[in-house]
């Protein structure tokens, strides 16, 4: 540590998680051993170079600039001192292989280029290698054939790595523009919202404003004209009764209207077959079951539960592990409850998040006079929705 802060290789893998980077060092660490000790009886070379390529393997994706550096300095000292260490060649391998993984292009240009020449180096040096029992007097054909091993081990390392780098960046890719879709798709939703809430505002402004002005107009001249005219005020009272009968029917009629709207259960369902054919068509495993009766829960807890599942199910696709499968589970019995985990994932699609989906959730749940927990668990992701059925009576 220098000044406080930790130093980091700035060619480090972006999306290695702390876990990751203990796997690699334990891993290499125990290949070091295996290398030392298959190099101890062939000289101090061979062990200095089985060490630096088994911190190299320790290192591959936590410090790939010290990593290639130890490669190419190993590699060196075996081409100046004509004494090769097999098996720690043989590891070359891996460092190969995760310099084609490496998200800089410069990286993986660069490892190909010292990849090809140092092809040709090794295939002059190796069939001349004492240790190897090679002489000087090695033909052109040992040359070549050693050349196109090497090539192979090491150019064919290289180039699995790439290829898994871009089917990698391919599949980010389209991920990205399923995400860009649902969250396009959302918005609609919520401007679809936002103008049904803008209609029922009109409508109710129009019957509850007209019916309380006729109201207020004809309660004030029956208040003045009560003692000098019994009739009159009469008459007001019964227009008041009549508009107020009147605006109490319209009001029925808007709630009713907008209750039909909400409760439509092959509407909603549809749309949560939609939800899941775009995320199956994302690469997600989703396994859905569902308990009870939608009909019966009410149009608010079905409007919540769909926001709420959507939401979780972007995150699951965000942040989780596309290989395991995203478990959801619904039931309808008494009230709703709505359960989706899904395992986490060490190199997310898309890392990072500020935590607004969670809280968005939360105050969905929250308006539906509900709960909603969403926690992290033993390697994996769960919210769990719970609004309860509301007493009978209450609409």
């Amino acid at each position: 540590m220098i000044a406080g802060h930790r130093l980091r290789d700035p060619l480090a893998f972006p999306s290695l998680t702390r876990r990751s980077a203990i796997g690699d060092a334990a891993v290499g660490l125990v290949l070091t051993v295996m290398l030392v000790a298959i190099a101890s009886g062939t000289g101090l070379t061979a062990a200095i170079v089985s060490v630096m390529v088994g911190v190299a393997l320790m290192i591959r994706r936590s410090a790939p600039s010290l990593m290639m550096a130890l490669a190419l300095g190993s590699a060196v000292i075996q081409v100046v001192t004509y004494d090769i260490a097999p098996a720690a060649c043989l590891l070359y391998s891996v460092l190969y292989y995760t310099a084609g993984h490496h998200p800089s292009a410069r990286v993986r240009m660069a490892s190909l280029a010292v990849g090809t020449v140092g092809s040709g180096v090794a295939a002059w040096v190796y069939p001349r290698a004492p240790g190897l029992g090679g002489t000087d007097e090695s033909t052109l054909s040992a040359y070549v054939v050693t050349f196109v091993g090497i090539v192979v081990l090491l150019i064919g390392s290289w180039t699995f790595g790439y290829v898994r780098y871009q089917r990698r960046s391919v599949e980010r890719a389209r991920v990205a523009e399923q995400i860009a879709q649902l969250e396009r798709r959302r918005l609609l939703d919520l401007y679809d919202e936002q103008a049904e809430r803008s209609a029922l505002a009109r409508d109710m402004h129009d019957v509850v404003a007209h019916s309380l002005a006729v109201v207020v107009a004809q309660a004030e001249g029956a208040r003045f004209v009560l003692d000098t005219s019994p009739d009159a005020a009469k008459d007001a009272l019964g227009v008041i009764a009549d508009t107020a009968r009147q605006a109490l029917a319209d009001v029925r009629g808007v709630l009713e209207e907008l209750r039909s709207a909400e409760s439509t259960a092959d509407h909603a369902r549809t749309d949560r077959e939609q939800l899941f054919a775009r995320m199956r068509a994302a690469g997600m495993m989703l396994q859905s079951s569902e308990i009870g009766d939608e009909d019966a829960a009410s149009p608010l807890s079905v409007r919540v539960a769909f926001a709420i599942l959507t939401e979780s199910l972007t995150n699951a696709l965000k942040y989780g592990d596309l290989e395991q499968p995203v478990n959801v589970r619904q039931e309808w019995t008494d009230g709703c409850r709505l359960t989706i985990g899904n395992a986490l994932s060490d190199a997310p699609l898309a890392p990072g998040g500020a935590g607004h989906g969670i809280r968005g959730m939360v105050e969905r749940a929250e308006l539906a006079g509900g709960t909603l927990t969403s926690a992290a668990t033993d390697g994996g992701w769960l919210v769990e929705l719970v609004i309860p059925a509301r007493p009978k009576g209450l609409s």
